[in-house]
């Protein structure tokens, strides 16, 4: 009986020795490690759900001697993004280099041997990874001025822009009053912007007047062996744009009192409406109002009786659909004529 255990005992090491046997070349050959490098550069090593933004990913491989594997790289469709591994054994490398060609799951196949030749049934290790780049343009909370108020400079508005990792560059494009594609992009030609990598903006400048600027933007990705391919448009932006309340010019056209007439002309022809006009003595005197002047092919004009002294008159517009309202202070004395003194200050308030 004890002579019948013992053979059973080294029957069971016996077989376990066998199993273990069997067992041991798939476990080694399931130990190639595959990775890809993430967004902010640094490799993941594959074997889960992933997902990365990066546009420009490389593979980093690493295997042993008693690895025998070939490796295949898949894009979205199952395109070919990368060139194939045949039979390699004790390969290292960190910098695999793998095309992108949109986003979709990319597919990391490894078909691991027993053989040294590569030969038989192999062991199957798929590694998906997701791409989805995107980039995005943040619009500003508020209406934005076209210059400011007695300025020709015209305003650059800088935009934040997210910058998609790994990407070539950035295509971003502005056009005035357009509604865009349903794709995000904007029809026509619209004007190139630059986004500045360091800063992470896009400046935009409010040259073509008033109006609503609409702001398309999306990554582009490094040529490969199947193309160029680019991020989805970015959700367009906008910046409602609005030309600053000022005066182009002013002149007394009856100087001679004790009824004085001027007549001014507003800088932004799109002006509309009327110009509320008060008048107050000296620096600090309260203004009195002298009602209201109807801007006619964006001029106006006004006549009104004042005694001898210093004075400052206002001109208080609210603002149409492409001008802010705001309001411009001249200074002027009156003895026997009226002098004009200049403008002292301009503002402009936008809704």
């Amino acid at each position: 009986m004890t002579s019948y255990r013992r053979s059973c005992r080294a029957l069971l090491v016996a077989s376990a020795a066998i199993a273990a046997a069997a067992i041991a070349p798939a476990a080694a050959n399931a130990a190639v490690s595959v990775g890809v490098t993430g967004d902010d550069g640094n490799p993941i090593t594959l074997g889960g759900t992933l997902n990365i933004r990066n546009m420009n990913p490389t593979l980093a491989i690493t295997s042993t001697a008693a690895d025998q594997f070939n490796l295949s790289v898949a894009g979205p469709g199952g395109a070919k993004v990368a060139s194939d591994l045949s039979c390699f054994t004790n390969y290292t490398t960190a910098s695999k280099p793998v095309d992108y060609i949109g986003n979709g799951i990319y597919t990391v196949t490894v078909a691991n041997f027993s053989t040294s030749n590569c030969t038989g049934t192999p062991t199957i290790q798929t590694l998906p990874f997701t791409i989805t780049a995107s980039t995005a343009v943040t619009s500003p909370p508020t209406p934005q001025l076209t210059r400011k108020p007695g300025s020709f400079v015209t305003n650059t508005i800088p935009l934040p822009i997210d910058l998609n990792p790994g990407a070539l560059a950035t295509d971003a494009f502005v056009a005035l009053n357009v509604a865009a594609n349903p794709d995000g992009s904007l029809p026509g030609t619209p004007t190139p912007l630059f986004p500045d990598a360091t800063t992470r903006t896009v400046g935009v400048r409010l040259d073509k007047g008033p109006g609503t600027y609409v702001i398309a933007a999306r990554a582009k990705g490094y040529t490969g062996s199947n193309g160029q391919f680019f991020s989805p448009w970015a959700t367009p932006a906008a910046i409602r744009a609005f030309a600053p309340f000022d005066l182009k010019s002013f002149r007394w056209t009856d100087s001679r009192g004790p009824s004085y007439r001027f007549h001014a002309t507003i800088m932004e022809t799109s002006a509309t409406g009327k110009v509320n006009v008060a008048i107050g003595r000296g620096k600090k005197g309260k203004y009195k109002s002298y009602g209201t002047a109807k801007i006619r092919k964006h001029a106006f004009s006004k006549r009104f009786r004042l005694s001898t002294g210093k004075w400052r008159i206002r001109f208080k517009y609210k603002g149409n659909s492409t001008v802010a309202g705001g309001f411009e202070v001249r200074t002027f004395q009156i003895t026997r004529h009226v002098f004009f003194r200049g403008a002292t200050f301009r503002s402009s308030a936008l809704r």
